[in-house]
């Protein structure tokens, strides 16, 4: 009985075009990588800015960043999101509201960034651009005075729009 086997040739022409296909699918799937990175940065800035107008509605109009009249610290401002706050802005790491602390949670972890990955805020002066502020130093730009909140990532999408004015 004569036994069946592939050639040498045969193997070197199916790893070949192996290779070639890799080589068209790799740079596609990096794209989409890419694309689902700026799908989910665009969708936690509108969750976040949506949590900002539900803190602010909560706080009589006062924006996430202050207790009383005074900046709070951006471990405050954390809490203000993920914790519990009394009307003043004061704010724990509770997310059990209570009677001395009524309001939040306003989202169950801070979102990371998804291209540095951080989730931790950066104060950014009023009127300072959040395009000159980006420097991937934290997760997030925050602008306290106009309640806008921003990626901290430098860079641009391939539509020529930079990531920190999504």
């Amino acid at each position: 009985m004569k036994k069946r086997a592939f050639t040498l040739v045969e193997l070197v022409i199916v790893v070949a075009i192996l290779g070639i296909i890799a080589a068209l699918a790799i740079p596609k799937l990096q794209g989409n990588t890419l694309a689902a990175k700026e799908a989910a940065a665009k969708d936690m800035l509108f969750t976040l800015r949506t949590q900002i107008e539900l803190y602010k509605i909560d706080h009589g109009g006062v924006a996430p960043g202050y207790m009383g009249a005074i900046q709070a610290p951006t471990t405050t401002l954390t809490n203000q999101f993920i914790g519990t706050s009394k009307a003043s802005g004061a704010a724990v790491s509770a997310t059990v509201p209570t009677t001395d602390y009524p309001y939040g949670p306003y989202l169950g972890d801070m979102p990371k960034n998804p291209f540095n990955n951080k989730d931790n805020i950066k104060y950014v002066a009023n009127g300072t651009a959040f395009t000159t502020a980006a420097d991937d130093s934290s997760g997030w730009l925050y602008i306290k005075e106009t309640a806008k909140i921003a990626l901290n990532t430098t860079g641009q999408d391939e539509t020529g729009v930079k990531y920190a004015d999504y």
